[in-house]
């Protein structure tokens, strides 16, 4: 009976995760950047793990894993945008900058 090294264990944990969290968005009423970014960021670690477990356990050529690596890199990127560009904006969609502006009619 064949074993599964814990690079594998974590590449299913990982897929299982991703798949979470694509699933929470598509049954979503309203969907959120943060959630985009983090559901991005879960399939690229996801897609990070597969490529690990690949090469430990030899099982894509290098070319599929070269493929598989720039899914990763693109994926991780694209959901790190999403997040920073909603970094320091509040889900009530005013910017940072609101918070600075002064009003005179209180006077």
């Amino acid at each position: 009976m064949a074993t599964l090294s814990p690079a594998v264990l974590l590449a299913g944990f990982c897929a299982v995760l991703a798949a979470v969290a694509i699933g929470r968005l598509v049954a979503a009423d309203r969907r959120d950047p943060v959630d985009i970014g983090t559901a991005l960021l879960t399939v690229s670690i996801t897609f990070g793990v597969v490529v690990w477990a690949t090469v430990e356990e030899s099982w894509l050529t290098w070319s599929t894993r070269g493929i598989v690596a720039v899914l990763a890199v693109a994926t991780g990127v694209a959901g790190l945008g999403i997040l920073a560009g909603r970094w320091y904006r509040p889900l009530g969609g005013r910017s940072r900058e609101d918070d600075f502006e002064t009003n005179d009619e209180r006077s």
